[in-house]
């Protein structure tokens, strides 16, 4: 891959989702349109498909063919020469359709030098909306990755728009591949017809987590989400959604291990700048905002779709008790640029032992109404379980 006579004897090998689903020119999904939702090819091609979206797959395999042997390769040879392995060695790419969301059709491509796997992830944007995606997304998680110590984010390591054919263009970015880590939902697909969380494994039946790896599950997502908040400018990840897989895990025996693979957003999530000054102001300022996203996530840690695909589910209340926990996790190590008299998660702690189920149900209402449009799904299903919920929180304030 050092020079253009290495590029051009690149050989590359196309598949669905696992090894033994290969598809070549003939094949007969070479020529059929991407799908247009996370259903894959199991729903029938619409006649009338969008010719902004309606990308033929053997397109599509062809685009990230050249990604590769461009932009992308050159980053794959700085990632390989940093891990001391000769990309020269690096003469076949499988490249595997992994999956379908709203904005991106990810793709695993890997390579294999003396024997061992080296994959990466190509996010591939196809409309109008998803390209805009891709090249905010990629700057967000390279930000977050410089600005951070921890990686609890995707390392990304290129992006660019490629031509596909007949007028039509696809935008890119090349990211490291999380291997072992999976999708997790909500599922009835039980022995006893509880709900739970499953792991979804592509090449195996999904996993069933049991009720402490689902509270692990929960408790990391929260803390994540906390790690990446900053307590100056109070900006943070919006815009994260479980039902479209941002979250990901892998299952160390009993332990799970959780990361965030998508970026959306990172803005302000309030507008006024939490500084130093008058001291009790500053503590109430940041108090009070802590509260508002503690209470924000643990509304969206509960909204999810069952199994993936199906109808909006909302989660069993260990997510809630799991939430705070997290939280105070992300809490535990940070500082403000002011000193206050008590470590952050302490004066929190206190402050929400004081929050009564009515405040935090008041608050929670008018989280909702803001965030959440009048009649939709979701603010339909979190108004059904407001007083639950609100209830729920207020028990694990008091267990602080």
């Amino acid at each position: 891959m050092r020079s253009n006579g290495a590029k051009a004897s690149l050989r590359f090998e196309c598949f669905l989702e696992t090894p033994d689903q290969p598809v070549l020119p003939e094949h007969p999904l070479w020529r059929r349109p991407l799908p247009t939702s996370r259903h894959a090819f199991t729903a029938p091609a619409s006649p009338h498909a969008d010719a902004e979206t309606s990308i033929p797959l053997g397109d599509y395999f062809q685009a990230i063919q050249a990604f590769i042997q461009e932009t992308g390769g050159e980053a794959i040879v700085r990632v390989l020469v940093g891990k001391g392995v000769d990309p020269a060695a690096a003469q076949v790419f499988r490249i595997f359709l992994a999956k379908h969301g709203e904005y991106y059709h990810p793709a695993r491509v890997e390579t294999e030098i003396d024997g061992v796997p080296y994959p990466w992830v190509v996010n591939v944007a196809v409309s109008a909306a998803g390209k805009a995606l891709v090249f905010k997304e990629y700057a967000l998680l390279e930000r977050l990755a410089r600005e951070s110590t921890a990686a609890y984010v995707l390392r990304v390591y290129a992006a660019a728009e490629v031509d596909a054919g007949r007028g039509r263009s696809l935008a890119m970015f090349l990211g490291q591949w999380l291997t072992g880590f999976h999708e997790f939902h909500t599922t009835r697909d039980t022995p006893g017809g509880d709900q739970a969380l499953a792991l979804w494994d592509p090449a195996s039946d999904p996993i069933l987590l049991d009720a402490a790896q689902g509270r692990a599950v929960y408790r990391q997502v929260a803390r994540i989400l906390t790690y990446y908040l900053n307590l100056t400018t109070f900006e943070g990840i919006g815009a994260w959604h479980h039902a479209a897989g941002d979250f990901v895990v892998r299952l160390e025996g009993r332990q799970a291990e959780v990361r965030l693979i998508t970026v959306r957003d990172y803005r302000p999530l309030f507008r006024r700048r939490l500084e130093s000054g008058d001291r009790v102001r500053a503590v109430t300022g940041l108090l009070e905002a802590l509260l508002i996203f503690l209470l924000n996530v643990s509304v969206r840690t509960r909204l999810d779709r069952l199994d993936g695909t199906g109808d909006l589910v909302w989660s069993d209340p260990l997510a809630v008790e799991a939430t705070v926990a997290g939280v105070f996790d992300g809490l535990a190590d940070k500082t403000v640029s002011w000193e206050p008299t008590l470590p952050i998660d302490a004066l929190f702690s206190r402050y929400l032992a004081a929050c009564s189920a009515e405040d935090i149900l008041f608050l929670c209402t008018d989280l909702v109404e803001k965030n959440y449009p009048a009649g939709s799904a979701e603010r339909c299903m979190v108004e059904a379980h407001m007083k639950e919920h609100a209830a729920t929180l207020a028990e694990a304030f008091g267990r602080l």
